[in-house]
């Protein structure tokens, strides 16, 4: 873990530049970047298209930190009640890329449109260079310990630093336990999703193909990787009797347990939803 990059002291005050918002940064440029090249080479017009795409993909960089963190606050909404100035702090975490990823495609959609762009053309190229740079984003998750696992004893799992580092998300009580990478699990994801977008862009039979296929894919893996993480207070869902957060109390949130959480429930309604979508897309928009 390592949440700080460095600090620095200016005017008598301290500045610290988070690894977190280095990498969603990073992240989000290489995104653009490889974006550009996909556009210039699957786009409907080689050369307009990928000169709109730093355009578009400001849009998407609102919708991803806009839309996640209104998906934890309301996932989170008493606390947040409670504690309404600590909403825009996302620096302390509270991303849920499900609500990220719905507003950021409806804000890329949007501005897609006005610019002219076959909507679902440009979303096969864009949604594939948008999963590279979340895999990458994610990785700011497991620098600073957010999005972590429950404790295991496999052999690849992470030992949690004791003590904590400075400015690390983790419980206190985590010091010192093995834990499942959920966070390297989900970069994991986010590549394998990129590399089938690849693949598939160069065997797609109708616009919109590659990205109902992408959707379908992510919310099966997220299903999966939810099953694995350890911040089930965070997450919101549907507890098991006896182990919610009310019930527990503050002092004994890691011993919270979820039946199904949010993300869960949310992929089981995008299978389907990404499934009709591919049926109707097939007959309405063919490639040559």
């Amino acid at each position: 873990m390592w949440p700080t990059l460095f600090r620095i002291s200016l005017f008598g005050k301290e500045f610290a530049l988070g690894t977190f918002g280095l990498m969603v940064a990073l992240g989000f440029l290489v995104g653009v970047g490889v974006g550009t090249r996909l556009a210039r080479r699957y786009g409907e017009d080689p050369e307009r298209d990928p000169l709109l795409l730093p355009d578009i993909a400001m849009w998407v960089l609102i919708g991803v930190i806009a839309g996640g963190r209104l998906a934890f606050v309301l996932v989170n909404l008493p606390y947040y009640l409670e504690h309404p100035l600590e909403i825009p702090m996302i620096w302390k975490g509270g991303l849920v890329m499900y609500g990220g990823l719905i507003l950021a495609f409806t804000l890329g959609a949007w501005k897609a449109r006005r610019l002219g762009l076959n909507l679902w053309h440009a979303a096969d190229w864009g949604l594939t260079a948008g999963f590279l740079g979340q895999g990458i984003g994610r990785i700011g998750c497991l620098l600073v310990g957010d999005d972590f696992g429950k404790a295991t004893d496999v052999p690849w799992a992470l030992r949690v630093p004791d003590p904590l580092p400075l400015d690390s998300l983790l419980p206190a009580e985590m010091a010192g336990l093995t834990i499942h990478p959920t966070q390297v699990y989900m970069s994991l994801k986010a590549f394998a999703l990129f590399g089938l977008g690849l693949w598939l862009l160069r065997r797609r039979r109708f616009s919109g193909q590659v990205a109902c296929v992408l959707l379908a894919g992510y919310a099966v893996l997220r299903f999966v990787v939810e099953i694995y993480r350890g911040d089930a207070a965070a997450r919101g869902g549907v507890f098991k009797p006896g182990l919610s957060p009310e019930e527990l109390g503050a002092g004994r949130l890691h011993e919270v347990e979820l039946l199904i959480s949010t993300s869960q429930m949310i992929g089981l309604a995008v299978l389907p939803l990404a499934a009709l979508l591919y049926l109707r897309l097939r007959r309405k928009y063919p490639l040559a």
